[in-house]
C-alpha cells in the first residue's frame, strides 16, 4: 500500500471538507500551516480499533486525514493501548467541528483566549495561529500526561504563544485574565457552567460551551458576557457530542435494563405516543431541561418482542418507566422507584404544547453570579 505523505493527507482532508460544505473558506490555509498529524499520538483508536503509526503508517495517516474523531485515551488512562476501554476520555476532535467552532468564536489578531481541555494541542495551535503573535492562548488540561504530550507537540510545531496549564479548569486561570474569548472542548452539564469562565471574560467577549444533559448530546451555546457580570447565551447552528468534563461527569445508567414485565410497581394506560416525544430533538430538549438526571432509550422491535419499547431511567434515584403499545392508540406504562418519570414526562409535554412547541433553537441561557437559567424565547 502506498503511504500518503503529509501534503497528500492535508489535500485529501481539505477536499473532503470542502466538498461537504464543512470548511470555512478562510480556514483552509490552517490545515496546511498546522497538519493534524503533528499533534495526534502514534497510538490511537478508530471505531474502537487500535492503530499504531509505527506498524501501520498508511492506516494511521488515513484515519488522521479523515473528517472523524480519533480516541486517544480510554478510562482516564487506566486502559493502555491496544486494549479497548469502556469510556473514551480524550480524543482528537472531528476537524469539521474544530474549524466551525473556531469560526463561531470570532477570533481576531491580538485576542487573549482561554481554552478548556487541551487534548492533543491542535486546537490551541489553531487558535494561536488565528490570534497571531500579538495574541495569547492559555489552555488548561486536567490530565497531566495529556498536557505534557500537547506541550511537546506545540513546541515541536514551534507554536510560541500558547501556555499549557496542567490543572482542572473549573476555576479558570485568573493569572492570565481577562480573556477576550473562552472555548470549552469538554461538555458541561446544563446549569453548571463554571462562573469563573464568565467572570474572567471581558465585557463583550464570548464563551463557547458544549452543554450536556443525560437526554441530549448538545447543544453548543455561545454566551456573550455583559458589563454587569452576567452572560446570555444562544444555541449555535451546529451539533456537537463532546465528552463530559471530568469534574462534571454524570452517573452511568445500569449495565442492564430492568425486567419491564416483572419489576414495575405501578401500571397505567396512556394515549401519549412516546416515540415523537422522546425522538424529536425539540421535545426531547424540553424533557431534558425538566427531568434533570433522566436518560432514555427506545428499543427496536425484535422477533421476541414485535413492538418498540420506550424507557426513561434515572440513575440517581433508581427510578424507571417503560412504555409499550397496547393497540388502538393506547400504551401501557410501568413505573418504579421514588420518581414517576412518565408522569413527569407527560406534564412536560403539556407545557411544551401549551407554549407552542418551542424549537431547540429558540431557548435563551442566562448566567448570573448567583444562578443559571434557561427559557424559550417568546415572539
Amino acid at each position: 500500500m502506498t503511504v500518503p505523505d503529509t501534503a497528500q493527507g492535508v489535500s485529501a482532508l481539505r477536499e473532503e471538507l470542502s466538498s461537504a460544505g464543512l470548511l470555512p473558506a478562510e480556514f483552509g490555509p490552517l490545515l496546511e500551516a498546522l497538519p493534524r498529524e503533528y499533534f495526534v499520538p502514534d497510538q490511537i483508536w478508530v471505531s474502537r480499533r487500535p492503530i499504531d503509526r509505527r506498524t501501520d503508517l498508511a492506516g494511521w495517516r488515513e484515519a488522521v486525514y479523515a473528517n472523524r474523531s480519533l480516541v486517544t485515551q480510554y478510562d482516564d488512562g487506566r486502559t493502555h493501548w491496544p486494549e479497548v476501554g469502556d469510556l473514551p476520555t480524550c480524543s482528537a476532535s472531528q476537524p469539521s467541528v474544530v474549524l466551525n467552532m473556531l469560526k463561531e468564536l470570532d477570533l481576531s489578531a491580538g485576542h487573549t483566549v482561554l481554552e478548556i481541555g487541551t487534548g492533543t494541542g491542535l486546537n490551541a495551535a489553531l487558535i494561536a495561529e488565528l490570534v497571531g503573535p500579538t495574541g495569547q492562548v492559555t489552555t488548561m488540561e486536567v490530565d497531566r500526561r495529556i498536557a505534557e504530550h500537547a506541550e511537546r507537540r506545540l513546541q515541536a510545531a514551534e507554536v510560541a504563544n500558547v501556555t499549557v496549564i496542567p490543572r482542572d479548569a473549573t476555576f479558570g486561570w485568573d493569572d492570565h485574565a481577562p480573556f477576550d474569548r473562552v472555548i470549552a472542548t469538554a461538555a458541561v452539564p446544563l446549569g453548571r457552567v463554571p462562573y469563573a469562565w464568565i467572570e474572567q471574560t471581558r465585557a463583550g467577549g464570548h464563551v463557547i460551551v458544549p452543554i450536556r444533559t443525560p437526554l441530549t448530546a448538545g447543544p453548543l451555546v455561545r454566551f456573550t458576557v455583559h458589563g454587569d457580570g452576567t452572560a446570555t447565551g444562544v444555541r449555535l447552528p451546529m451539533g456537537v457530542a463532546f465528552m463530559e468534563s471530568r469534574s462534571h461527569r454524570s452517573p452511568q445508567p445500569p449495565a442492564t435494563l430492568p425486567d419491564w414485565e416483572q419489576d414495575g410497581t405501578d401500571e397505567s394506560v396512556t394515549t401519549t405516543v412516546p416515540w415523537p416525544l422522546l425522538g424529536t430533538p425539540s421535545s426531547r430538549w424540553a424533557l431534558a431541561v425538566a427531568l434533570g438526571s433522566c436518560r432514555y432509550e427506545i428499543e427496536p422491535s425484535s422477533d421476541a418482542r414485535p413492538y418498540k419499547l420506550a424507557w426513561l431511567l434515572d440513575p440517581l434515584s433508581g427510578s424507571w418507566a417503560s412504555v409499550v403499545p397496547l393497540g388502538e392508540g393506547k400504551y401501557r406504562v410501568r413505573q418504579s422507584g421514588p420518581r414517576r418519570l412518565w408522569d413527569e414526562a407527560e406534564a412536560v409535554r403539556r407545557w411544551y404544547v401549551d407554549h407552542g412547541e418551542p424549537a431547540i433553537t429558540s431557548w435563551t441561557w442566562t448566567i448570573t453570579p448567583e444562578s443559571q437559567s434557561i427559557s424559550p424565547r417568546t415572539a
